[in-house]
């Protein structure tokens, strides 16, 4: 934890400044304050334990072996390069299970974009680490040709049932038996433990796949599975963990030591398609719990309506008066609506920018006068400013000028000017300004004309660039 920290700190003081690195060097005495500071966030060590977790489970031991089925025993499942290009970021949980406890035949999937728009999106990889001490040990099997309970190991690092399953036909399978088996009305998902063919035993303890397709995986302490993230998959009933069963668990009133529980570790990797959304409330954290639980009140709430007869009827939805009441909801609608409105105006911004940069491409070169913020202002910009509802005004066109022209020498990283709806750098694909492909900055010409900002004042806006300043394009310089 410790290293990780002083990893991060020196990683973030690379990256600064100079006037901000003569900052840390100077505080660098108070590293031990910063280091408890964090270490007694339990947030911050969640998520450093997570960040190790995932950089030795998918960056340092997958790549470096290609699994032990027979599935995954020529072909790695990826390389290393491919899951840091692909991957936006992992979402990471744990769960803890005990005798009786099992995991429903499911698919994993970004659960919040399933609520907010109705669609499912599986990550691109998911993985399972088994974390305790404990072992699907083949010889607690007993010798008639049923799993029998009474059979279980009494050893205390022996567990009976809790195997990962996962089916390899994907979709397919998972289109036959739906959601925890809501199609087909198996739970399990058609899985049922393999047995021994010759002497009809429970197998445990080995990997298995059987003519359906199921991989049936023992647990066993500090074992990694990484499978294709749209692959359904299941955790089989907890029969026994040493000698504690379901039935002995409830029944022990005078027991002094707590359960064993079975502890994994999950993973899904999101790719750049949603893992922007999906890092606002990762799958299991609060953020994400406190959202599920607002939409779930929404889906469940039933509005009572007086029918004819003098009865009364439940529609699910809610009226205005119970949102009123519900000050959660109120506020997420609240805020729902403004990531509308900033990803409309986001969107406009980029459509806006698209028309600025194709006019002043197929104006370059031209033997006519630069155009001048005023002509692009007036071009793309409606001449009714008073007119409610209406982008762009003249004014909004000069304010995207200003801060297109502005960014170019005051945004130093690279990625964030790629990501800026103001696309302050344009890749001429269509050749319009010379060769295709040629990446171009709009930049500000300062003539003896119009150099003295004084002569302009009717032309300034709120500390905008002068509506006739002259604009040109100029290609980067790689």
């Amino acid at each position: 934890m410790i290293r990780f920290y002083k990893w991060q700190k020196h990683h973030e003081m690379h990256q600064s400044s100079d006037e901000q690195k003569e900052e840390q060097i100077e505080t660098d005495n108070q590293e031990d304050i910063y280091l408890h500071k964090k270490l007694d966030d339990m947030d911050n060590v969640r998520h450093a334990l997570a960040v190790d977790a995932v950089a030795r489970f998918f960056v340092e031991t997958i790549p470096l072996s290609s699994g032990t089925t027979a599935v995954a025993a020529c072909t790695p499942l990826f390389h290393k390069s491919q899951i840091l290009k692909e991957a936006h970021g992992v979402a990471v949980w744990a769960l803890s299970s005990n005798p009786g406890d099992s995991v429903q035949y499911h698919m994993d999937y970004a659960e919040l974009l399933r609520y907010e728009f109705n669609v499912t999106v599986p990550p691109l990889w998911a993985g399972t680490l088994q974390c305790s001490a404990l072992w699907n040990d083949d010889q607690s099997s007993s010798s008639d040709n049923q799993c029998d309970l009474s059979q279980c190991n009494t050893s205390q690092n022996s567990m009976r049932g809790g195997e990962f399953c996962v089916n390899l036909r994907g979709l397919e399978h998972y289109a036959e038996h739906g959601y925890k088996g809501n199609l087909s009305g198996d739970p399990m998902g058609g899985w049922k433990r393999p047995d021994d063919a010759v002497t009809g035993r429970c197998l445990s303890g080995r990997v298995h796949i059987d003519d359906s397709q199921w991989v049936t995986i023992p647990y066993a302490f500090n074992r990694g599975i990484v499978h294709r993230g749209e692959l359904p998959h299941l955790s089989a009933p907890i029969e026994c963990i040493g000698a504690q069963d379901k039935s002995s668990l409830e029944g022990d009133d005078n027991c002094t030591s707590p359960p064993l529980s079975r502890v994994i570790v999950g993973f899904n990797v999101f790719g750049h398609d949603v893992g922007a959304r999906i890092a606002k409330a990762p799958e299991h954290s609060k953020p994400f719990r406190r959202k599920v639980r607002l939409y779930r009140s929404t889906i469940n709430t039933c509005t009572n309506k007086n029918m004819s007869d003098g009865k009364k009827s439940c529609q699910k939805g809610m009226d205005l008066s119970q949102l009123r009441k519900n000050k959660g909801l109120t506020k997420l609608l609240v805020l729902a609506k403004r990531e509308k409105v900033k990803e409309e105006l986001r969107r406009n911004q980029e459509q806006l920018s698209c028309r600025i940069w194709r006019r002043m491409l197929s104006h370059h070169g031209q033997d006519r006068p630069l155009l001048q913020v005023a002509d692009l202002a007036e071009e793309f910009g409606h001449h009714n400013d008073g007119l409610d509802g209406v982008w762009p005004k003249t004014v909004d066109v000069h304010v995207q000028l200003h801060h297109m022209i502005l960014s170019t020498t005051r945004t130093q990283d690279v990625a964030q000017q790629e990501r800026s709806p103001m696309h302050i750098f344009f890749e001429d694909s269509d050749g319009l300004a010379g060769s295709p492909g040629t990446r171009y900055y709009i930049q500000a010409v300062v003539t003896p004309l119009d150099s003295t900002i004084e002569k302009h004042k009717e032309s300034l806006r709120g500390g905008l660039i002068p509506l006739l300043t002259s604009l040109d394009i100029a290609e980067c310089k790689e």
